[in-house]
């Protein structure tokens, strides 16, 4: 079974906080010192959802300005939950499909490119260009 979570957000610090499940229930008090629950979910599924967030997170935290709110985070995961699921359900998971985002798709390039702060290095150390600027006419540039 895969491993469970309350996934908690601090509007404050614009950090998260991932409150292990033990026995059905969360193993540290929900929606105290600052963390307020945003989703009871898998872990791997709030690990994309996070390191997404915080490539927002760090330029928001770059252009001086505060972190998103609760709200603002829980409508956040409801898009992705909706991408998420739609991607689940609509998409025949091949083995050639498998192989190709194996070949082609590098989870740590891709959020440096995106700007997540804990990859500023890898992005500095390899000279990627940001995601944003890519070939829209090129399949791999476009999509991976």
């Amino acid at each position: 079974m895969k491993e469970m979570i309350l996934l908690e957000y601090n509007e404050t610090k614009g950090l998260w906080n991932d409150n292990p499940i033990e026995n059905h229930r969360p193993k540290d008090e929900p929606a105290t010192y600052g963390w307020e629950p945003i989703a009871f979910t898998e872990e791997d599924k709030a690990s994309v959802f996070t390191y997404m967030m915080d490539c927002k997170l760090h330029r928001r935290e770059a252009l001086k300005q505060p972190p998103y709110t609760t709200e603002y985070i829980r409508k956040e995961w409801k898009l992705f939950c909706y991408m998420y699921n739609s991607i689940i359900k609509s998409l025949e998971i091949t083995p050639e499909l498998k192989e190709n985002v194996d070949k082609n798709f590098n989870d740590v390039d891709a959020l440096a490119r995106l700007g997540h702060g804990n990859f500023s290095d890898v992005k500095e150390d390899k000279e990627l260009p940001w995601a944003w600027e890519y070939n829209p006419l090129d399949y791999k540039d476009a999509n991976f």
